[in-house]
């Protein structure tokens, strides 16, 4: 399976296998679709990279994981459906997608997508911590980015997160992946340990590395692939201490292999 992570929580799973019984390609599933507000950033060729998308998982409704969906699905050869809770449905609506494309979904229900597996678990977004907020709005990189301010304060406006954060368990022949959107969980549920690889986001509080640790001893992966944590949106954005993060877990999960991705790098056979 070849997996390409495209900042933010964007991520494009793609099965290198035929399907046997139609000869034909099977999914590519694409999750949470953005495009950086930095410049400086990697920028997918929209109508190349995502022509073949078959199907999109949106985690939660916030701005930085749906926006980029209109112009994926104007570029896609066949319309992939879209799965997603209420709030983000309710936007993309707004935002011109065919009601027919968007699938809402709820916690508990399984998702057949061949070759993959999905079930939707309960998930949580990260709480920002005062640190990070004041941190972020003393800081000059407001007025630097005042251009960008003003996009994602026009774009939070429709794009709510509304306490539906979804965590999706996608199963592939005998591989399980895991997949949160933001760096939280329900305390009440049982979410799967030991899966083959999660993907884990690193944005949202001053001590990100350090809280990300509790959420690795819980779920026990086999390996971590780290996302959001680039500084894709700047001026509420910033980039991860990575170093910091690789340096914990050395020291509390030296066992388990980290993967830190580059923008539009395209890996394979990772699990």
């Amino acid at each position: 399976m070849k997996i390409k992570w495209y900042g933010t929580a964007c991520l494009l799973l793609e099965n290198e296998e035929e399907d046997a019984q139609t000869n034909q390609r099977a999914q590519l599933l694409l999750i949470d679709p953005f495009f950086p507000l930095n410049k400086k950033l990697y920028k997918p060729q929209i109508d190349s990279e995502f022509s073949q998308v078959s199907s999109i998982l949106v985690t939660h409704g916030h701005f930085d994981h749906i926006t980029g969906i209109p112009s994926v699905i104007e570029n896609c050869k066949r319309k992939p459906f879209i799965y997603c809770t209420q709030a983000p449905h309710d936007a993309l609506i707004s935002m011109g997608i065919e009601k027919d494309l968007a699938q809402k979904i709820i916690p508990g229900n399984k998702l057949i997508l061949k070759p993959f597996e999905v079930t939707v678990l309960k998930g949580k977004h990260v709480v920002f911590d005062k640190p990070l907020l004041v941190k972020t709005l003393l800081s000059p990189r407001m007025l630097i980015n005042i251009k960008n301010l003003k996009c994602i304060l026009k774009e939070n406006k429709k794009c709510r997160e509304e306490g539906e954060t979804v965590v999706y368990d996608i199963k592939i022949k005998d591989k399980r992946i895991l997949l949160m959107g933001s760096l939280n969980l329900d305390d009440a549920v049982d979410y799967p340990e030991g899966a083959d690889l999660l993907f884990l986001p690193l944005q949202g509080r001053s001590d990100i590395c350090k809280y990300a640790m509790k959420f690795i001893d819980r779920l026990k992966p086999a390996k971590v692939f780290v996302t959001h944590y680039d500084n894709s949106f700047p001026p509420i954005s910033s980039h991860t201490n990575i170093k910091l993060f690789e340096s914990l877990m050395r020291k509390n999960f030296p066992n388990i292999p980290v993967i830190i991705p580059q923008a539009g790098q395209e890996l394979i056979d990772v699990i």
